[in-house]
């Protein structure tokens, strides 16, 4: 096998790729990558391990500003509560009520998630009408020996959230399909 510049860069991609998906695999993460703009999405916040040996008993998710009417899926042995914050900028919803508060973070606890096992976790919510946004929903995970904090984000243009050893969870806002605009 002749190594060209070609076939090494070929290798170098394929190993770049091997490494990302490695890297995305290991971390807490959110399945579906990307939500529509200005519509209601599911996110699901999938922890793929424990701290260490040691299994997960909490998961504590923060919501992103501008992300609203934030409903969590009830999760069979997991308590869930919703901690809320005022609003700074209180809007009408659809039956004409003020809506002063929103949703700062879910918190699951109560229940155990192995090490060795992944558990998903997930919320509805409106996502804000931002295409082209980054949504970072910073994650802590606390184990019954230990904690991991999935809050670190890129703080300079072109930083891969992949460079970091607990990177923050997070979505990416696309534009509603074409003939989409009454959603």
């Amino acid at each position: 096998f002749r190594m060209t510049h070609r076939n090494l860069a070929r290798f170098v991609a394929v190993l770049g790729l091997f490494i990302v998906a490695q890297q995305a695999r290991s971390h807490a993460v959110i399945n579906e990558g990307e939500a529509v703009a200005g519509s209601f999405s599911f996110i699901t916040l999938r922890i793929t391990h424990g701290c260490g040996t040691s299994p997960t008993t909490q998961v504590r998710m923060k919501i992103p500003d501008g992300v609203l009417r934030v409903s969590p899926r009830y999760e069979e042995s997991w308590n869930v509560e919703k901690r809320m914050k005022t609003l700074s900028t209180p809007y009408k919803d659809e039956a004409g009520n003020l809506v002063t508060e929103t949703v700062d973070e879910i918190v699951w606890s109560g229940g155990s998630l192995p090490d060795g096992s992944y558990g998903e976790f997930q919320v509805r919510a409106l996502m804000p009408d931002e295409p082209g946004r980054t949504l970072w929903f910073k994650t802590i995970q606390n184990c019954e020996e230990g904690t991991i904090r999935w809050i670190e984000v890129p703080t300079r243009e072109g930083q891969s959230p992949y460079e970091f050893k607990e990177p923050s969870p997070f979505i990416r806002l696309t534009e509603k399909p074409h003939g989409d605009e009454h959603r």
